[in-house]
């Protein structure tokens, strides 16, 4: 079970992890080794996956195409749907994969150069899985908030409202 102290160190990573260790321990009335000790203690436990950078593609001038996918699949004798995930999971379009409940059993965040590469995705790798039994496909038209954060192109934008 994690300390509080290490869980307000992880919410400011979350928020920002660049910022320096010596800020974060004053802000945690630490020491910057018992920082970078505590940080380098979650890495090795898993707690700390990586760290990342969130880019607005589109203000970088660079296309993307983002497709929520649902899935439903037959479960695997003792790997439930495991086996499937980890699979699907091997291929660099794949940017998340989560069981949940309801009609589908996989909802998976791909993203590509562009539609055409995930429809790729979808008939050369998801469909011809003899435990895939159907999919719904979303494409993202637009991001408003992405990594919890709102899209520089939606800020300050306002709702067209009728009455």
């Amino acid at each position: 079970m994690a300390k509080n102290t290490d869980i307000e160190l992880l919410k400011i990573l979350e928020e920002d992890a660049r910022i320096p260790t010596d800020e974060i321990a004053t802000m945690l009335g630490i020491s910057g080794p018992d920082v970078e000790k505590r940080i380098n203690d979650m890495k090795s436990d898993k707690v700390i996956r990586r760290f990342k950078t969130s880019i607005d593609w589109k203000v970088a001038g660079v296309q993307r195409a983002l497709a929520i996918i649902q899935v439903k699949v037959v479960p695997q004798e003792r790997d439930g749907f495991s086996k499937t995930c980890k699979a699907i999971a091997k291929d660099s379009r794949v940017k998340d994969i989560f069981v949940a409940t309801g009609e589908y059993d996989l909802i998976i965040l791909v993203e590509a150069k562009d539609i055409d590469e995930i429809s790729e995705f979808i008939t050369d790798k998801l469909a011809p899985k003899k435990e895939v039994t159907g999919t719904n496909t979303h494409i993202v038209l637009r991001e408003f908030k992405r990594d919890g954060v709102i899209s520089s192109t939606e800020q300050g934008r306002r709702l067209k409202v009728s009455f």
